[in-house]
C-alpha cells in the first residue's frame, strides 16, 4: 500500500468539521467511520455561513430556526395526511351481506335471497325502511324482513335499528335471466338518526349468476343420417320445473351445407316461439333439411331462451356433433338430344355406380326436372348393386308442345334443370334395411321454342265488317275474293330468319292486297304459286303483353264446273320455318289449310259449295 493512501486512510479516521475529509477516499472512510457527524454536516456548514459570528446568539437563534423549520414541516405533513385521508362515511358503517338458497340458482327456478344487515354505526337508526329493486321479469313471490312480511309492497318496515343489531330480509322468487349472466338486485335502507331525525340511506347492490336452466332441450335424429338425402328430426322441449313458462324461443344454427326445408312450427325472425309453456308439460318441434354429399360429421346447435316480448334471456345452449354417411350410389347423367323440343322427348342417360363396400338392393333411378314444359317420368327398376359395380339407363323426358302462362312466372328462354335421384335399400345382414335416396348433380337444357302457327279464311271480320268480294255461295265462272290469316303467337324465344310459305292451288290468285304486323311485305312467286313472308327477327309472343304476329292477304277462287257441289281450296302447305336465337334450333310449324267452308264466319258460314 502506497504511502499517500496510508494517509488518506488515517485523515479519513480522524475527520473534523474544523478538519473536513478531502478526496473520494478520505470522505467514504470519513462517513463510514462517522455516520453521524456527516449527516449534521450541512447544519454545521450552513450555521458556519449564516450564522457564526453575524449574530450575538447565533447559536440559540439557529437552534431557533430549526425548531420553526420543524414546526412547519410537522404542521405540512398533518395537513397532507388529513387531506388524502378519507374517514369512512356513517353509511359505510351500515353492513349489507347477500346469499342465495339453494347455492345453485337455475334460471326458471324458485329460490331464495337472504340479505343481512348490521348496524355498526354505533348510532340509533329510527324509522329504518328496505326497499329492494329486482331484475327485469323477477317474478316474486314472497318478501319478509325480521320473519315480518312486507307491509307496503316491496318495502319492509324495520322500526328502530339499535346500534349493533343484526337482521335479515328473505326474497323468494324466480329468476329468469341468461344461463352464466348476471341478476341485479339492489337494496335501499333508509332511515332517521339524531334528535333532530336526520334522514340517511344505504344502497347495496348483489349480483347473482344462474348456474343452469328448467328448460331442457333434447335432439332426435336417425340413427343414420345419409349425405344428400332428406333427413328428419326432431328437437324435444321440456319444462322441468314447477313454474310455468310465459313464452319460449329456440334459435336454430344449421351445420354448415345443411339446406333447410321445413319444420312443423314457422320460423319467425330465425326462432320457433312457443307460448304458455306450462310447468311439468314437453313439447316437439319437427323439422326436416338435407345434408350436403362430402362431409363427414355436422354439428346441430339450439339456442333456447325465455322470452318477454322482444327481450330473449339465453338458456344452455345444445350442441350436438353426428356423423355422415356418405351414399354408396354416385349417380351422373347427360343429355344425348340436345335443346328441348316441344312436343318431343328429351333423350338422357344416367349413369350409376356402386362405391360403397357392401351390396345396396331395389335401386330404382328416376330423372327430376324441374320445367312447366316437362312431363313426369316412371323410375326405372335397377335392382341390386354389387359393391364396385355400375351400369347406365336411358331415360326419355316427355316435353309438352305448349304451356299457359298462368302456369310459370318465367315467359322467356326456357331451361329444364334435370337431377338423377336413385333410392335404394341399405344394410348389412341380420340389420333392419333402410331407405336411402342419393342424388347426382344438376344439368340444364335449353328449350327450343314452340311456335303456334293458326292459318284461316274469312269473308268477314269479328266485328261482322265485310272483308271479301263476289257471290256467296261461289258460282262457276265467277270470282270470289276472301281473306286469309296467318297468326303467330306462344314463341318463348326470340327468332331468326322467319319464314311463312302458302301455295294457291289451281283456279286461285293472288290480289295483291295485303297487311302484315311487322317484317318484310307479301311477295308471290308466279311460277311456283307460292305465297311468302318473312321477318329478319321477331321477339316472343308468349310474354305477358305481347302482341301477335299477324299477316293478312287477299286471294280470289274462280271455280269450275268440276267443283261444283264441292268446297273448294284457297291456300295449302302452310308452313313456318326459323332459326331460334337461344338455342340455334331450327323451328318448324305446320297450318292448316283454307278452303271456302267458313263455318265462323256471319256470311260465309254455310255458304261454301259451289253452285252453277
Amino acid at each position: 500500500m502506497s504511502e499517500n493512501l496510508k494517509d488518506e486512510i488515517k485523515h479519513g479516521l480522524t475527520c473534523q468539521k474544523s478538519d473536513p475529509a478531502h478526496g473520494v477516499v478520505e470522505q467514504a472512510v470519513c462517513l463510514a467511520s462517522h455516520p453521524g457527524s456527516m449527516l449534521l454536516l450541512p447544519f454545521f456548514r450552513h450555521f458556519e455561513k449564516k450564522y457564526r459570528g453575524k449574530y450575538r446568539f447565533a447559536k440559540l437563534l439557529f437552534a431557533f430556526d430549526l425548531l420553526l423549520v420543524g414546526i412547519a414541516l410537522g404542521l405540512a405533513g398533518a395537513a397532507l395526511f388529513f387531506f388524502l385521508y378519507k374517514a369512512p362515511a356513517f353509511e359505510d358503517k351500515i353492513l349489507f351481506e347477500a346469499d342465495v338458497a339453494p347455492r345453485e340458482i337455475v334460471s326458471g327456478a324458485p329460490s331464495t335471497l337472504v340479505m343481512r344487515y348490521t348496524n355498526g354505526t354505533g348510532k340509533t337508526l329510527e324509522h329504518a325502511r328496505v326497499r329492494v329493486g329486482f331484475p327485469d321479469h323477477f317474478l316474486l313471490q314472497h318478501i319478509e324482513g325480521n320473519e315480518q312480511p312486507a307491509e307496503e309492497g316491496e318495502v319492509i318496515a324495520l322500526g328502530t335499528l339499535e346500534p349493533g343489531a343484526v337482521g335479515t330480509v328473505r326474497i323468494e322468487g324466480v329468476m329468469f335471466g341468461d344461463v352464466g349472466g348476471e341478476q341485479a338486485f339492489t337494496s335501499i335502507l333508509t332511515f332517521t338518526r339524531g334528535t333532530k331525525g336526520k334522514p340517511g340511506q344505504k344502497v347495496s347492490a348483489h349480483a347473482f349468476s344462474p348456474a343452469r336452466s328448467t328448460l331442457a332441450l333434447e335432439l332426435n335424429l336417425p340413427e343414420r343420417l345419409v349425405a344428400s338425402q332428406p333427413m328428419p328430426g326432431s328437437i324435444a322441449y321440456k319444462n322441468t320445473g314447477t313454474i310455468d313458462f310465459p313464452e319460449i324461443a329456440i334459435e336454430p344454427v344449421w351445420p354448415e351445407g345443411f339446406r333447410f326445408t321445413s319444420a312443423s312450427l314457422p320460423l319467425r325472425e330465425g326462432k320457433w316461439h312457443m307460448p304458455d309453456v306450462k310447468a311439468g308439460t314437453e313439447g316437439v318441434v319437427e323439422f326436416s333439411g338435407v345434408l350436403r354429399e362430402g362431409t363427414e360429421s355436422a354439428t346441430f346447435v339450439f339456442h333456447p331462451s325465455f322470452a318477454f316480448g322482444d327481450v330473449f334471456y339465453r338458456q344452455e345452449t345444445l350442441e350436438t356433433t353426428v356423423s355422415i354417411v356418405q351414399p354408396q350410389i354416385r349417380l351422373s347423367h347427360s343429355v344425348t338430344s340436345g335443346a328441348a323440343r316441344p312436343g318431343g322427348y328429351m333423350e338422357t342417360v344416367v349413369r350409376y355406380e356402386n362405391t360403397g363396400e357392401t351390396p345396396v338392393e331395389e335401386l330404382a333411378i328416376a330423372l327430376e326436372a324441374t320445367s312447366p314444359f316437362a312431363g313426369s317420368v316412371a323410375p326405372v327398376s335397377v335392382g341390386t348393386v354389387d359393391a364396385g359395380a355400375s351400369g347406365e339407363v336411358e331415360i326419355r323426358v316427355p316435353i309438352k308442345a305448349s304451356i299457359s302462362q298462368s302456369s310459370t312466372s318465367t315467359y322467356e328462354n326456357f331451361e329444364i334443370s334435370t337431377r338423377s335421384r336413385g333410392t335404394y335399400k341399405l344394410g348389412d345382414a341380420g340389420e333392419e334395411q333402410q331407405q336411402v335416396t342419393s342424388y347426382g348433380s344438376s344439368v340444364s337444357t335449353k328449350v327450343t321454342s314452340p311456335a303456334v302457327l293458326r292459318s284461316f279464311g274469312r269473308y268477314t271480320s269479328e266485328q261482322g265488317d265485310q272483308l271479301g268480294r263476289g257471290p256467296l255461295p261461289p258460282l262457276v265462272g265467277e270470282e270470289t275474293k276472301y281473306w286469309v290469316f296467318w297468326n303467330l303467337s306462344g314463341t318463348t324465344n326470340a327468332l331468326t330468319n322467319v319464314k311463312l310459305t302458302g301455295h294457291l292451288p289451281a283456279g286461285a290468285r293472288f290480289t295483291g292486297r295485303q297487311t302484315v304486323s311487322q317484317g318484310d311485305p307479301i311477295t308471290y312467286d308466279a311460277a311456283t304459286n307460292t305465297i311468302t313472308w318473312t321477318a329478319s327477327r321477331l321477339t316472343p309472343t308468349f310474354p305477358p303483353g305481347s302482341k301477335i304476329i299477324g299477316v293478312a292477304f287477299e286471294v280470289g277462287i274462280t271455280p269450275s264446273e268440276t267443283q261444283v257441289g264441292t268446297t273448294p281450296t284457297i291456300l295449302t302447305d302452310v308452313r313456318l320455318t326459323a332459326t331460334d336465337e337461344f338455342t340455334g334450333a331450327v323451328v318448324t310449324a305446320s297450318g292448316a289449310a283454307v278452303t271456302t267452308n267458313l263455318p265462323q264466319d256471319i256470311m260465309a258460314k254455310g255458304l261454301g259449295k259451289v253452285e252453277l
